[in-house]
């Protein structure tokens, strides 16, 4: 064994950790986007693709969920996260295998920061590095650094493992500039991942775990106070935006408040245990299962027994212990009754932090040195071929949905998206079999809407209709639009028109709805209406082709100074630009 080794062994397990870590992501720079939610941040986001001062004031400063721009963000306040995507843009323009180098590097740092913060807490150093090496290889991650849209839980562990190292250094006597870092590094957490607010609030637990390197009491609860204070500052904005968006509801599993968070706590251990497949579904989603809430009875008591005095827990198992808890809590149906997204890999990134530590610390309790290291070495490379089948789901879209509905068949929305996926790689026999397959569990608006385009890429215009008039009545706001399109395209104009109309009462901050609306209205007529349905198209997407179509409806209705005014901002685009040359020439009488 190397001398280094041997003096240090949990820094040189914090070395191979981020070495293993590398060589498991490094092809995830290959990797561009999916089509789940990536779109939305990347894609169609003009707020992050725009480099300005009034970009950065809007992610930081509007507050109002149901605004054009805060829509845009998806909507949620989380302005780090926002503001880490528009420099990528800055940087990488749209070669998005860049914005793949700063979720790995970003990875990396948390690992870094995880390692430095425990042992600043006071934690044995050689099980800190063997739980950071499981950590950083554990499969419930791959979803956090393959994933673009969940930058977010990425910078919220860094900030907040930041402020964890911070408040420890200044809690053992160190200056106070440490305490500033810590309280900045807790708003940026806090603005990164809302639940990071729970990550940095088990700091409290930490300090009445891990004694060992206080001061004093007193420096302690000022440090705690000063980042309380803050964090709390921080946390309103969150709310406000959250309240208004109605992130947080009625849970979106179904079933008995007990059994629903007993259950989610067994399947978060589970998922902790690496005994099933990761996917962005899972059957709990449809109810908790026997097994799920059993063993989510049993957690709760194997989390509750490293603070019985009688049982002398070691500190590096009751740290283990808060850490999974306040991890939990946010994300349990206990506190929050989550109703958007039941269960996720991405909710498990700090929470495994704390399986992987108690199980550290179990290793390190057997006798025989050799015996550790072959164990350590099993469970890595156990985790580690987890992580390479994971990392599979997140190759492209149809992987991703296959997977999914691999692993809940009953999420018909899952079966929509695979339809999706399998058609837009070429492969129509196999969607439709995908929508067969899927209606057998049960029809969603999304299913049949699926099916309806399927009809229309074969020709079917007739059959199409009726599909797509089924999910239009169903209530999904996407067949609303479509619909109009196609009616319109057939000649029923009065008919597309009420479609459109009602494709934007039920989604008002929806640009292809009012797109659809303008361009029918202008067809049929009513020249106000139309203008104002495009108008709005601008503010909610403004995109160069949008505002040539505003020009172009400005110009043929006779208000040529107007479209004048909005021909000019597009004939510096390379796609719309030649056209709206030629429309302003004609326009200006030339």
């Amino acid at each position: 064994m190397h001398p280094w080794v041997s003096r240090d062994p949990g820094r040189a397990l914090l070395v191979l950790a981020l070495l293993v870590a590398t060589a498991l992501y490094l092809p995830t720079l290959a990797l561009g986007l999916v089509n789940y939610d990536d779109w939305w941040l990347y894609q169609n986001n003009h707020v992050v693709r725009d480099l300005s001062w009034q970009s950065v004031t809007v992610m930081f400063t509007d507050l109002d969920a149901h605004s054009p721009a805060r829509y845009a963000l998806t909507p949620e306040y989380l302005p780090v996260r926002d503001l880490s995507v528009m420099l990528d843009f800055a940087v990488w323009g749209e070669q998005y295998g860049g914005f793949h180098v700063t979720n790995l590097v970003l990875y990396l740092l948390a690992i870094t920061l995880v390692f430095a913060m425990l042992d600043a807490f006071g934690c044995d150093r050689t099980i800190v590095g063997i739980a950071v090496l499981l950590w950083a290889v554990h499969p419930v991650h791959v979803e956090s650094v393959a994933w673009l849209s969940e930058r977010k839980g990425l910078l919220g562990i860094v900030f907040a493992s930041l402020a964890g190292l911070g408040y420890a250094r200044f809690r053992a006597g160190r200056s106070a500039r440490w305490l500033i870092v810590a309280a900045l590094a807790a708003v940026a957490a806090v603005w990164s991942k809302a639940p990071a607010a729970f990550t940095v609030a088990a700091l409290a637990g930490l300090e009445v775990v891990l004694p060992a390197r206080r001061v004093s009491w007193r420096r302690s609860l000022a440090g705690l106070a000063t980042i309380g204070v803050v964090g709390v500052l921080a946390y309103i904005p969150v709310v406000v935006v959250a309240m208004g968006a109605e992130v947080v509801g009625e849970s979106a599993i179904p079933g008995g408040r007990v059994g629903t968070v007993l259950g989610v706590h067994g399947f978060y251990l589970q998922l902790a245990a690496m005994t099933m497949p990761n996917a962005v579904s899972y059957p709990i989603a449809n109810g908790p299962g026997v097994l799920d809430v059993v063993l989510g009875a049993l957690g709760a008591i194997a989390v509750a027994l490293p603070f019985v005095p009688r049982l002398r827990a070691r500190p590096d198992v009751r740290a283990a212990a808060v850490i999974w808890l306040f991890a939990w809590l946010p994300v349990g149906h206990l506190l929050l009754p989550l109703h958007m997204v039941a269960v996720a890999d991405r909710y498990a990134l700090v929470m495994v932090l704390g399986f992987t530590l108690a199980i550290a610390a179990g290793v390190r309790a057997i006798e025989r040195p050799r015996l550790q290291i072959a164990l350590v070495t099993v469970l890595v490379i156990a985790a580690g071929l987890r992580s390479l089948d994971a990392r599979t789901g997140w190759t492209g879209d149809v992987e991703l949905w296959r997977r999914a509905v691999a692993s809940n068949p009953r999420d018909a929305d899952a079966w929509s998206a695979y339809a999706g996926a399998l058609a837009a790689a070429g492969d129509r026999i196999a969607a439709a079999r995908a929508i067969a397959t899927g209606a057998e569990y049960g029809e969603s608006p999304r299913l049949v809407f699926r099916r309806a385009m399927l009809l229309v890429a074969d020709g079917d215009g007739a059959r199409a209709r009726v599909e797509m008039r089924r999910a239009a009545v169903l209530g999904l706001p996407l067949a609303m639009v479509n619909l109009a399109v196609l009616e319109h395209a057939d000649g029923l104009g009065q008919s597309a028109l009420g479609w459109a109309r009602a494709s934007v009462r039920v989604a008002p901050m929806n640009a292809d709805a009012h797109r659809a609306r303008g361009v029918i209205a202008l067809d049929l007529g009513h020249a106000d209406e139309a203008i104002a349905a495009l108008e709005r198209v601008i503010v909610l997407a403004p995109s160069p082709l949008d505002r040539f179509a505003l020009g172009f409806a400005l110009h043929k209705l006779g208000r040529t100074a107007d479209a004048i005014r909005i021909l000019e901002q597009c004939v510096d685009d390379p796609g719309v630009g030649p056209r709206a040359r030629r429309l302003l020439v004609e326009a200006r009488g030339g």
